[in-house]
């Protein structure tokens, strides 16, 4: 019976190793990513196929040339410009069809932190929000993304 306890304890204490283990991992691979992420450099215009999040500021993904973004809009298909400042994100235009899609333009504190999003959507209505010093919604702002 005293083996059958110590089984036991052993596979709970493996276990229990093997989720610290994996947690920490995550952990490293959300903080390298984000790292990553914050020191990449940009050029002042870049083009995108796509963009992930429904925050502001979006990310986005899968940058391209400028010639893959003119063979997408030859077919009819989407693509982004991300236009930076100081390696800040300040606009996002989404072209479709050779035509505006969406368009965010991006505002920051001295923080870092985002101060405001004007979002003009493909019918050209144009929303504001904005943010506290510490990069949260101010309750007045219109719902959603758009």
């Amino acid at each position: 019976m005293d083996i059958l306890i110590s089984a036991i304890l052993l596979i709970g204490k493996i276990f229990l190793a093997a989720i610290v283990v994996i947690v920490v991992a995550v952990a490293v691979w959300f903080g390298w990513s984000a790292w990553v992420r914050a020191t990449a450099k940009h050029n002042p215009m870049e083009y995108y196929r796509g963009w992930g999040g429904y925050v502001h500021p979006i990310g986005l993904t899968h940058k391209i040339t400028k010639e893959e973004a003119d063979a997408l809009d030859a077919e009819g298909r989407v693509y982004l410009i991300g236009y930076y400042d100081r390696g800040e994100l300040i606009r996002v235009t989404k072209m479709l069809n050779s035509a505006l899609f969406f368009d965010f333009q991006y505002t920051y504190y001295p923080n870092g932190r985002l101060q405001s999003a004007t979002t003009t959507n493909a019918k050209g209505v144009v929303k504001v929000r904005e943010y506290d010093r510490w990069g949260r919604g101010r309750p007045d702002n219109p719902a959603g993304i758009w």
